[in-house]
């Protein structure tokens, strides 16, 4: 891998500029491009260059991109088999120029931006053209990947080798029925002096005899640092019960394909098969009682002792030493539940100007597909004092409707944490759902699914519930929040397909999040209250990732509910969160969410140390990564970039 940095030409910083790389056609590259904004402190732009074109014995990839205004050079890393800086040129575009240039990148997906609903249309034409270039850039293959950050030469076994293992005895239970082939295919993986138990029938599990149990199936391949990797987990953390780690699929002719970079197992994902693939190791004697029960079946044993151990006590090794042949994952997604007789009340609070007629097209629709027996909608109106007569009509016409209370804020210039503070205080229910005035449900039963997660009716407790927003066109607007995504913090998923599952299918699947967005959030008030609220220094976005972070330091458990789905027509009340009079705050709010939680920006519990940061390419492996093997052995988990 070769990185490249480059000064910036006059006139560049802040205009669209196609840039280009040459490199000698000889060997197979790829390069990704970054530039900081030293405003806010990181890099705001990365994009992999697009498809290679040999032209005059030269490999030439390019990319659009938009220079930030604050920018002074850009970083070019190249990732090829031959280590090599590639010639870079710099070409500013006019308007004309990049609107044409943006319209030839994105032109595809144009249909899909254009269909649906009109409210929000142009936000999402405008982010899917601006993010055209970017996501349409060339990634290098999983192969490559292996190569250049998953290798276990002499200097990663070595370092392995002088870790140290635990003194707990292993033994390997392979999950077996009438496949000859396959088990013989896993016998030759695995060390020849572990002790091997062959599952083919129920009785079988008893007797095992050693501390830990490494349960795999048939046909799944370990990597040779597996157990050395395993021991080493089990040293460092004495307290665990139960180990899993990733996984990829290998194919007859021994190629390695489609990795599967997880998430740590939560108790929400344990709920689904998700976890039932890949080498499982766990404490015998924490579960001496379940071995005799299980069956003869990979899966279902290694989800029946996962589930059976505490939460806590799980842990996961973020290494792929699993290598298993390929089979369809199935859907996982939760059969839903609903609450009893009990349904405690929700106040919806709903800050807004009142200055745009569709606030109250969606407070009526709000209303009109809302199956919930209790709850009340408190409209936070801010701008008040020098009302239009829109606004003022707007109002009136709001405090005609049921269950909705106008309040008035007694916040002039809009600051969305202190309206929601405010209106807070007068609420009414148990539960508070914060909810933007541009979101509207798309089925009745919408908020009852979403207090069974904080009440616990359909599983384990969360204490703050987020909901999957769709485009108006049904393109995902938001999926959960993950830190360090676009170098700061972003939506998952976003501008997928509905209907797009997602790797590993963990679009669909409900799972442990570090924050979700205040857009559509529900917790408990008394929640809310003990953390004082949003915090105001953040007066017009991020105060929802600061308050689920606070909420986490505290304990609190943060749940992205991808079964419920409502539509959020973006910034249709106030446009986009940082233009006009609310420009400058934009650096301010960015450096302060940067000071606060850096630690949580550069490595998110819920999000895999060697997966992608770059919009579009969650879950899938990140070039580079911040984890690699010797970063992991040496418990460095974030190497260099």
């Amino acid at each position: 891998m070769a990185t490249l940095c480059a000064s910036l030409p006059s006139g560049a910083a802040g205009n669209w500029c196609k840039i280009t790389a040459n490199l000698p056609s000889g060997p197979l590259w790829w390069a990704k491009l970054q530039a900081e904004d030293s405003a806010r402190g990181h890099v705001v732009r990365e994009a992999f260059l697009g498809v290679c074109r040999v032209r005059g014995g030269y490999g030439r990839r390019s990319v659009l991109v938009h220079v930030p205004r604050q920018s002074q050079a850009l970083t070019l890393h190249v990732f090829s088999d031959k280590a090599a800086a590639p010639a870079l040129s710099l070409r500013r575009l006019s308007r004309i120029g990049a609107a044409c240039a943006l319209l030839a990148h994105g032109w595809r997906k144009l249909p899909s931006a254009l269909r649906g609903d009109a409210r929000g249309r142009f936000g999402r034409l405008r982010a899917v053209l601006g993010q055209a270039p970017a996501r349409g850039g060339e990634a290098p293959p999983y192969r490559v990947w292996i190569d250049l950050f998953d290798a276990w030469g002499e200097r990663e076994l070595a370092a392995l080798a002088a870790s140290g293992a635990p003194g707990a005895s292993f033994e390997v239970a392979v999950v077996a029925v009438g496949e000859p082939d396959a088990l013989a295919a896993t016998r030759r993986s695995l060390p020849a002096h572990w002790p091997v138990r062959v599952i083919d029938g129920q009785a079988d599990w008893r007797g095992l005899g050693a501390d830990w149990i490494l349960v795999v199936e048939a046909g799944e391949i370990l990597a040779a640092q597996a157990g050395a990797c395993f021991s080493l987990a089990v040293r460092r953390q004495p307290d665990a019960r139960g180990f899993c780690a990733d996984l990829d699929t290998i194919d007859p002719a021994g190629l390695r394909r489609k990795p599967e970079l997880r998430p740590p197992p939560d108790p929400w994902l344990l709920q689904t098969d998700f976890f039932g693939r890949g080498a499982w190791l766990f404490h015998r004697r924490s579960h001496e009682n379940l071995w005799p029960r299980l069956p003869a079946n990979a899966d279902q044993a290694r989800l029946a002792l996962a589930r059976a151990t505490p939460a806590e006590s799980l842990r996961h090794v973020s290494l792929i030493l699993t290598h298993c042949p390929p089979r369809p994952r199935r859907s996982a997604e939760l059969p839903w539940r609903p609450l009893g007789a009990a349904t405690p009340r929700v106040s919806v609070i709903v800050p807004s100007s009142c200055r745009s007629r569709h606030v109250l097209r969606c407070l009526r629709r709000l209303l009109a597909t809302t199956a919930y027996p209790d709850f009340e909608i408190l409209i936070a109106a801010s701008g008040i004092a020098t009302a239009s007569r829109t606004q003022k009509k707007i109002m009136r016409r709001l405090a005609t409707l049921p269950h909705v209370r106008v309040i008035d804020s007694g916040i002039e210039i809009f600051n969305y944490a202190a309206v929601n503070n405010r209106v807070a205080a007068r609420a009414q229910g148990d539960l508070l759902l914060l909810l933007n005035d541009d979101v509207v449900p798309i089925a009745p039963d919408w908020l009852h699914r979403m207090v069974t997660y904080v009440c616990g009716q359909n599983g384990p407790i969360a204490h703050i519930v987020g909901a999957r927003l769709l485009y108006g066109n049904s393109m995902v607007q938001h999926g959960g929040v993950i830190m360090g995504l676009a170098n700061l913090c972003e939506h998952a998923f976003r501008l997928t397909d509905d209907r797009d599952s997602g790797p590993q299918h963990l679009a669909k699947l409900d799972r442990r999040v570090s924050a979700v967005t205040a857009a559509c959030m529900l917790m408990r008030r008394s929640l809310y209250e003990s953390l004082g609220g949003l915090d105001e220094s953040f007066a017009i976005a991020l105060n929802d990732v600061d308050f689920c972070l606070r909420a986490g330091l505290a304990g609190a458990s943060i749940v992205q509910a991808a079964s419920v789905e409502l539509y959020h027509f973006e910034s249709m009340s106030l446009g986009r969160h940082y233009q006009g009079g609310r420009a400058h705050l934009e650096a301010i709010e960015v450096r302060r969410l940067r000071q606060r939680w850096g630690a949580t920006i550069s490595a998110d519990p819920y999000y895999h140390p060697c997966a992608s940061l770059e919009l579009g390419r969650e879950f899938q492996p990140g070039f580079p990564p911040r984890q690699t093997p010797l970063s992991w052995i040496s418990e460095d988990t974030l190497a260099p970039a």
